[in-house]
This record gives C-alpha cells, sequence and structure tokens, in this order.
C-alpha cells in the first residue's frame, strides 16, 4: 500500500495537466483579471478576492479530476492488473484521494504567492495558512464528484463530462465572475452552488470572519450528496 501511494503522489506532482492546467491556468486568469481587465464599481477588495477565488478554482479542479485518471485506468485494464497484487481492494481509491489532495496544494500555493507578490494583498501573517487550509477542505465534495464520474463512464469521456461541470460550476459559483454582478436569480442560486460555498470559506477569512453555519451545512450537504453517487457509483462498477 505505502509503495503504490508513493507512486501515485509522483505521478500526480509530475503530471503535465497539473502544472499548465491546474496550476499555471487559474494564475493566469488572476493575473489577467486583475493587471489588465480590473474590474470597477465593486464595493470589495477585488485583488484579494479573485485571489481567493482562482485558488479555489485551481484546486477544485485538482480535485474533480481524479476521476478522470480513474476512468482512463479503467479504460486501459489498470485496475484489472492491481487486482492481481496484494493491494487491498480499498488501496487503489485510497491512493487516489490521498495523492489528489497533495495534488491541489501547489495550485492553492502559487495563486497565493502571486497574490502577495504580483497582487499586493496585504493580510495578517496568519491570514495565509488559513486560506490555504480552508480552500483546501472547501474543495473535498469535488474529489467525491469526481470519484463518481471516474466510476460512471470511461476514457476520454469522462474527462469531456468533468470538464463542462468544471466550466459550469466555476462560473456559476462566482469563481470567474463575482456574484454581486450577476442577474438577482441567478445569484440566488449561485449562493447555494458548492463552488460558491467552497470560495466563500476563503472570501470571508479575508475579512477576518469565520465560515456561517449556514455556510458548513450546505457545504456538509454537498460532499455527502456526492459521496453517497460516488459509493453507489464504485459498487456498481466493481
Amino acid at each position: 500500500m505505502r509503495s503504490y501511494l508513493k507512486l501515485e503522489l509522483l505521478r500526480s506532482m509530475r503530471s503535465p495537466a497539473n502544472l499548465i492546467l491546474l496550476t499555471g491556468f487559474p494564475l493566469a486568469l488572476y493575473l489577467l483579471s486583475t493587471k489588465v481587465l480590473q474590474p470597477k464599481g465593486l464595493t470589495f477588495d477585488f485583488e484579494a478576492s479573485h485571489m481567493v477565488s482562482m485558488a479555489t478554482y485551481g484546486a477544485m479542479g485538482g480535485a474533480l479530476f481524479i476521476g478522470g485518471a480513474i476512468a482512463l485506468e479503467r479504460t486501459n485494464g489498470w485496475l484489472r492488473q492491481l487486482a492481481v497484487t496484494p493491494l487491498p481492494a480499498h488501496g487503489y481509491l485510497t491512493a487516489k484521494l490521498v495523492s489528489g489532495a497533495v495534488g491541489v496544494l501547489p495550485s492553492i500555493v502559487v495563486v497565493l504567492i502571486a497574490g502577495a507578490t504580483l497582487g499586493g494583498v496585504r493580510l495578517p501573517a496568519a491570514t495565509w495558512p488559513a486560506l490555504a487550509v480552508l480552500i483546501w477542505v472547501g474543495v473535498i465534495p469535488f474529489a467525491m464528484l469526481g470519484i463518481a464520474f471516474g466510476y460512471s463512464m470511461r476514457g476520454q469521456s469522462a474527462s469531456l463530462a468533468m470538464m463542462g461541470v468544471y466550466f459550469l460550476l466555476s462560473v456559476l459559483g462566482g469563481l470567474w465572475l463575482p456574484v454581486e454582478l450577476m442577474p438577482s436569480g441567478m445569484r440566488t442560486l449561485a449562493e447555494y452552488s458548492p463552488a460558491f460555498q467552497a470560495g466563500s470559506l476563503g472570501w470571508r477569512a479575508l475579512a477576518g470572519q469565520w465560515p456561517t453555519g449556514t455556510s458548513l451545512l450546505v457545504l456538509a450537504g454537498w460532499t455527502l450528496l456526492f459521496a453517497a453517487l460516488a459509493a453507489w457509483r464504485y459498487r456498481r462498477a466493481l
């Protein structure tokens, strides 16, 4: 189990997708939005808020795309090969979750560093590690959703489906466009989306505030729903 976990961690950290799509792209979006586009008329610190949004966006993708790896490995027969090894039945999924949890950290750290060094974001020293932890915790539901996709589809179809869901949830959750700029009806829907609730953990921390009880309950509800879906698809695939 330990050797396979080490293998998964190395694969996760060396993956070009993690370096380009899940780290480089959120960083580029952050710099583009804050240094070039610079929205006007907002009543909050856009630099800091968008830093949290893009860190959440990158981490969310890293968690969600655990499912893409599972779908591809189911297609190419890797799971059948693992079945004849001493690796326990749950070992594969455990290794994927752990490597996915570690794999989202670079996207969080890189964007936060960019905010501090290039974006001019100034926060109390204790807020920076708190932001990293809160963003990391907030994307847990998307790891569950990724597993559900991975055991529901095979090959590239899972990755394509997740790309669509990733984009939709990111936009709806206010990670690309602040919810304050959305129409009122869409804003209400957005505030109950899992991406918004994940982002809200960091947004409130910027103001030195704890997450609200409602936010935690909604995020826990999405986590339980996606976990139940993942467990159902996992059992069906065995």
